[in-house]
């Protein structure tokens, strides 16, 4: 008896496995589309990261709709769900995230599709738009008050480096005589591989072609971004 009541139970939970409506995926999958490329702009022009960039941008819409298409899929079936939560223990991703502001894009977009996913078309596009329309209002009202603060002499350099026999102290030395400030944002380094990120003022007979130029000289492998300083720390 027990046996049976085992079988008959797994047969009609575990199993069981509704097929998914084509209309009802076809608008999620599209809304979830929608709002990875809006949530995409959002990052664009509001987030205040210095690491993340294209990256995190080009990421974001496959992620919303490789999402969708599986919440769609795994909602059916009980069985699938549990596949699911076994195919993605095994999965390790490595892949460094450096400033909590792109963590915070990523599992927003996550939680849109998900909604979408779940078929909370309505409830999830007013709460995601919201979300959106509050970074935008933030990302403005930021710009404007450094906007008054900051001239446009001000930069954010991010330099990587693998040379061992190349210090902080060597850099600041060589672009010190070209800047009126350098202030210190962040400094990481793993395994070989160094990152400084500096917010420096030059003087206005400078340009950037000439900053270039004087850190290249002390090492030719050195990657080097140069970010808008209109950024709030």
């Amino acid at each position: 008896m027990d046996l049976l009541l085992f079988n008959t139970f797994f047969n009609d939970n575990y199993t069981q496995f509704n097929p998914v409506n084509i209309v009802d995926a076809s608008i999620s999958l599209f809304l979830a589309g929608l709002f990875g490329l809006l949530i995409t702009y959002s990052y664009r022009y509001s987030s205040q990261s210095i690491s993340g960039g294209r990256q995190i941008m080009s990421s974001i819409i496959p992620l919303s709709l490789s999402i969708c298409v599986i919440i769609t899929i795994v909602k059916s079936s009980l069985a699938l769900s549990l596949g699911l939560v076994g195919a993605l223990s095994i999965v390790r991703f490595r892949t460094p995230i450096k400033d909590p502001e792109d963590l915070v894009y990523l599992f927003l977009a996550i939680v849109s599709v998900l909604g979408f996913g779940a078929n909370q078309n309505i409830f999830t596009s007013i709460g995601i738009s919201t979300i959106i329309i509050i970074l935008a209002l933030r990302s403005k009202i930021i710009s404007q008050r450094n906007n008054r603060l900051r001239s446009r002499f001000d930069f954010n350099l991010n330099l990587e480096w693998e040379d061992k026999n190349l210090t902080i102290k060597k850099l600041i030395d060589n672009i010190e005589n070209n800047c009126q400030s350098i202030s210190f944002i962040r400094h990481e380094k793993i395994g070989i591989k160094s990152n400084l990120i500096i917010q420096i003022s030059t003087y206005p007979n400078v340009g950037i072609d000439s900053l270039i130029e004087d850190i290249k000289s002390l090492d030719e492998k050195i990657d080097i971004l140069i970010y808008n300083s209109n950024i709030d720390y």
